[in-house]
């Protein structure tokens, strides 16, 4: 049975470039690039060695991060990245190895605006960075992280996704600003906004501080 348009799709429709039809855009979002390493891959860091040896099965973990381009990793990338300059400066100021700096977008859950699209930082206890400082071990820094949060990971997903966040090749992420659309985001980052609306799950609904993922152009 035909269906009238919504203004989303009739949007998504004028945008298309010549001899693309609506319904094909509307059924046939951009291909999504597979995911790679990065060629700088960093070595484990003390805290990492010791994860690794303590916790040393991570074949489900992994088959968790990896399934369907690494989704969820993504997901993470998505929630941390524009937060990690300010976890970084958190991480060196307490003189804690570089892969503690990964650990809230792993522990907190991370506000969200319109569709359930990362919209903000996520909200770290003040005393979670000295709390981590103050263990005695990489393994009792671990548990005193899982301690914190409301996530629900195994600490051989933790250490896994913290290892994948470091090392593979992830998106860039776009953090929307006031008076932004899909149109001038799209136009900032040279790629289409049919690929960017699709992806992210916006278009009307698009909000100021939502993070975007920026498709390959």
């Amino acid at each position: 049975m035909w269906t009238a348009p919504t203004p989303r799709r009739i949007a998504m429709c004028l945008a298309l470039v010549l001899g693309a039809s609506c319904v094909s855009a509307a059924q046939s979002p951009c291909e999504e690039v597979p995911v790679g390493f990065r060629q700088d891959i960093r070595l484990p860091d003390v805290w990492e060695s010791a994860w690794e040896t303590t916790w040393p099965n991570a074949r489900e973990a992994m088959a968790f991060w990896r399934a369907e381009n690494f989704t969820e990793v993504q997901q993470l990338w998505l929630r941390a990245a524009p937060c990690a300059e300010v976890w970084q400066a958190a991480q060196a100021a307490h003189d804690l190895p570089p892969s503690a700096q990964w650990l809230p977008a792993l522990v907190f859950d991370t506000p969200v605006c319109g569709d359930d699209v990362p919209c903000g930082c996520p909200l770290v206890p003040d005393d979670f960075w000295s709390t981590l400082g103050a263990a005695n071990s990489p393994q009792e820094a671990m548990t005193t992280a899982l301690g914190f949060g409301p996530a629900v990971l195994s600490a051989e997903r933790v250490r896994t996704g913290v290892r994948l966040l470091e090392n593979l090749d992830l998106p860039v992420v776009h953090v929307v600003q006031h008076g932004e659309t899909v149109y001038s985001i799209s136009r900032l980052h040279g790629v289409s906004p049919t690929c960017l609306g699709p992806w992210n799950g916006v278009w009307d609904n698009l909000q100021a501080g939502m993070r975007l993922r920026i498709p390959s152009p």
